[in-house]
C-alpha cells in the first residue's frame, strides 16, 4: 500500500514537471538517491507510455537531439556507491534517435525554467529532464540536485 502511494505521488510530480499526464504509463523502473547532504541526489524513473499524450509531447517538447548544454550536463561522470558513470551509463539509456525531450530548470538562480543555456555556468545542478523515445513509447525522467 505504501509503495502505491509513493508511486502515485511521484507520477503526479513527474506529470507536473513535464506538463504531461503520465498517470496511465506503466512503471518499468525507478530509483531515488535523495537524502544526502541538504537533499542532494538524483531520481530516475522509466515508464512505458503507450497511452501517452504523444501529440502534447510533439507540440510542447523539443525534438531530439538534446541541446549542447544539456548533453554536456548529462555526459558528466558522477561517482556513486557503484562507481562513476554518466546519466546514460548509470540508467542504461540507449542512443535514442527518434524522440523528444523536455528540460525544466529548478535552480534558485533560474530566470526562465525552460532555458538550459546557463546550465553549466553554475556551481550546482538542480534540474529535471524528460526524454521520450518515440520508437519504443518509453519515457525516461531524471532529476538531479547537487
Amino acid at each position: 500500500m505504501t509503495f502505491k502511494i509513493i508511486y502515485n505521488n511521484k507520477l503526479k510530480h513527474v506529470s507536473k514537471i513535464l506538463n504531461l499526464d503520465v498517470g496511465k504509463c506503466k512503471l518499468i523502473s525507478s530509483e531515488n538517491s535523495h537524502g544526502g547532504f541538504l537533499g542532494d541526489g538524483d531520481y530516475f524513473t522509466k515508464l512505458n507510455c503507450t497511452t501517452n499524450e504523444s501529440d502534447k509531447v510533439k507540440d510542447n517538447w523539443n525534438k531530439l537531439p538534446l541541446s549542447e548544454e544539456l548533453q554536456k550536463a548529462l555526459d558528466l561522470k558522477f561517482c556513486y556507491d557503484r562507481g562513476c558513470s554518466t546519466f546514460f551509463e548509470k540508467y542504461n539509456i540507449p542512443n535514442i534517435i527518434n524522440g523528444y525531450y523536455y528540460f525544466y530548470d529548478r535552480h534558485s538562480d533560474a530566470i526562465n525554467r525552460k532555458d538550459d543555456t546557463v546550465l553549466n555556468d553554475r556551481n550546482s545542478y538542480n534540474f529535471s529532464v524528460g526524454i521520450f523515445d518515440s520508437d519504443n513509447s518509453t519515457l525516461y525522467f531524471y532529476e538531479i540536485d547537487t
